[in-house]
């Protein structure tokens, strides 16, 4: 199997969970950026694809979604999401939903099981989230979905 790892993070929480994936399954881990240009990174080679993005107001980070829209996702693969969130409602299955439904429009499929963890707010909310304990929780979810 040959997995990445691409994501959007805004605050870090993201890209903390990002990396630790990316360490515990040994792959690349790509950070998308508003000029981020989704033909540098063909995805032929990849045949699961870990997407991860913080929640905002019940939406993904837009430069996942615009990943999504843009990029040449190649064939038929495994898309795998994880998100960090404030905590708030239902939010992390609206942006489940949300991803889901971009990745079909391009003829792809988002697997049901997704790994969501807290992630630090503005102020104190949540101080030290990811901590090490979510990062190793990231990893293990990681490597069993390698399986």
């Amino acid at each position: 199997m040959n997995p990445i790892v691409i994501y959007s993070t805004h605050r870090n929480n993201t890209e903390k969970i990002a990396l630790a994936i990316a360490q515990g399954i040994n792959c690349k881990s790509i950070k998308l950026t508003k000029n981020f240009d989704p033909s540098s990174t063909p995805l032929d080679g990849y045949d699961l694809v870990f997407l991860g993005t913080g929640i905002r107001g019940g939406e993904p980070y837009v430069e996942l979604l615009n990943f999504i829209k843009e990029a040449d996702l190649g064939s038929a693969k495994r898309f795998i999401l994880f998100m960090t969130w404030a905590g708030g409602g239902a939010s992390n299955k609206l942006a489940y939903e949300g991803v889901k439904k971009a990745l079909e429009v391009k003829g792809q499929h988002l697997e049901p099981d997704y790994f969501i963890c807290l992630g630090q707010t503005f102020g104190f909310t949540r101080r030290g989230r990811p901590n090490e304990a979510d990062l190793i929780e990231a990893k293990k979810w990681a490597i069993e979905k390698l399986k």
